[in-house]
């Protein structure tokens, strides 16, 4: 039900990541609650901030022990300030007060605000990314249904391939062109370029592949193009090319120098 919602879903999975970064923030509050809690309870709780070290039965009460300090300290970050109303009677408690908000309450504060915020967006990011990687699969599955029901209506001999003169005939269709067009988002002349790329000789498909730069000559008649071939380039048509893909690229072009070399 909840995923059916979009916009509620991104929300309660952006609020559950940020849960789990905000622990962390708890812990480091804890700490310094802690903290806090066993300094007062030596400074304030024994009287020491006051000239005749006579502590106000209030301010025994509220930090006379670590656990009873550590829930008053709470209610001062939660804006409760009238826990310390009798310890702001001296300039050493306000001096303590000022130092205990700025750090719990406004560090700490900034701190939660900054790790729910970075999460919140972190997360969105992520989950809007997955929603836009399976569209983009169903977008493809839909595009390799409607091509493949192309390319066997004009591969009569089954051959899983399509000739130049078979591309070149389906260009040249009206119709089939306009279906090729919007199952791949391709204009003519980028098929055109696709099949210079993909075309292979029928002898030896793995290992010859077609000069793009040549035009349709004679050397085109002879090859032909597996149409899952182009299927799988088409996938990755809009990707930008990555580091390890030039890399790849840079070494099939020395190898095929090292071959023209040693052939010359």
């Amino acid at each position: 039900l909840v995923k059916s919602v979009k916009p509620l879903y991104l929300l309660l999975s952006c609020v559950v990541e940020s849960l789990r970064a905000m622990q962390w923030v708890l812990l480091l509050t804890m700490l310094i609650l802690y903290g806090f809690a066993i300094f007062w309870t030596g400074l304030i709780g024994k009287g020491l901030i006051y000239p005749d070290q006579e502590v106000p039965e209030a301010v025994s009460d509220a930090f006379g022990a670590v656990w009873s300090s550590l829930f008053s300290l709470f209610r001062l970050m939660n804006g409760d300030t009238s826990i310390v109303d009798l310890v702001c009677s001296t300039v050493v408690g306000k001096l303590l007060v000022v130092a205990f908000v700025v750090l719990a309450n406004w560090a700490i504060l900034a701190i939660l605000t900054s790790v729910v915020s970075d999460n919140m967006i972190a997360s969105s990011m992520r989950i809007e990314a997955e929603e836009a990687q399976k569209e983009k699969e169903i977008a493809y599955d839909r595009c390799v249904s409607r091509l493949r029901g192309l390319f066997q209506s004009i591969d009569v001999d089954n051959s899983g391939t399509v000739s130049y003169q078979e591309w070149e005939d389906l260009l040249n269709n009206p119709v089939m062109l306009t279906e090729l067009s919007g199952a791949t988002s391709l204009q003519k002349d980028d098929l055109k370029d696709f099949f210079k790329c993909l075309a292979v000789d029928a002898s030896t498909p793995e290992t010859c592949r077609a000069n793009s730069t040549h035009g349709p000559g004679s050397k085109y008649h002879r090859r032909v193009m597996h149409y899952d071939s182009f299927m799988h380039h088409l996938r990755d048509e809009q990707e930008p090319a990555d580091g390890r893909s030039l890399l790849m690229l840079m070494s099939k072009l020395a190898a095929l120098e090292s071959r023209v070399a040693a052939s010359g």
